[in-house]
């Protein structure tokens, strides 16, 4: 190297480097977009809980209904255990006054208008009357229909 460069190289100072920007304090967009984000997630939290306690009577029911199930002995007594289901959780959800007299067809309409998107069993009036009926004849396809269409009714029911 030249005398001259030398020279000059050495009259040079190392390049200084600015402190890196720091996040403190943040900035306003930063502070919305984190208050934004606490009040999503308190709305939806507040969302879940409430409709957890609002379904809870749903989960209590099929308890219930499961429990009814293994400790009833013929298909008649399984057929008046969920009718009895189906009648409690319908007056939990409706109220007393709309559903505690409704019977016979009416009561199968208005299980069928409540939940009408799950498919209806053509036999469940049938099903429902031989309660009452001791010799009546079902077969087990028609109580398994039936029995398995209030536990959907259960879970899917809607105001």
């Amino acid at each position: 190297m030249d005398p001259k460069t030398a020279q000059l190289l050495s009259q040079l100072k190392d390049i200084q480097v600015p402190d890196p920007v720091g996040w403190w304090p943040l900035s306003q967009t930063l502070i919305g977009l984190f208050v934004g984000l606490g009040g999503i997630l308190i709305g939806l939290s507040w969302y879940y809980l409430t409709q957890r306690k609002n379904n809870r009577y749903r989960q209590e029911a099929l308890l219930a209904f499961k429990k009814a199930l293994a400790s009833a002995n013929n298909a008649q007594e399984k057929l008046q255990v969920a009718n009895q289901l189906l009648k409690q959780v319908a007056i939990t959800n409706y109220g007393r006054p709309n559903v505690a007299n409704l019977s016979g067809q009416a009561w199968v309409d208005f299980l069928q208008k409540t939940a009408l998107y799950i498919d209806q069993p053509d036999s469940l009036q049938h099903c429902l009357e031989s309660i009452y009926r001791p010799n009546s004849s079902l077969s087990d396809a028609e109580t398994q229909q039936a029995l398995e269409y209030a536990m959907q009714w259960i879970k899917g029911h809607h105001k």
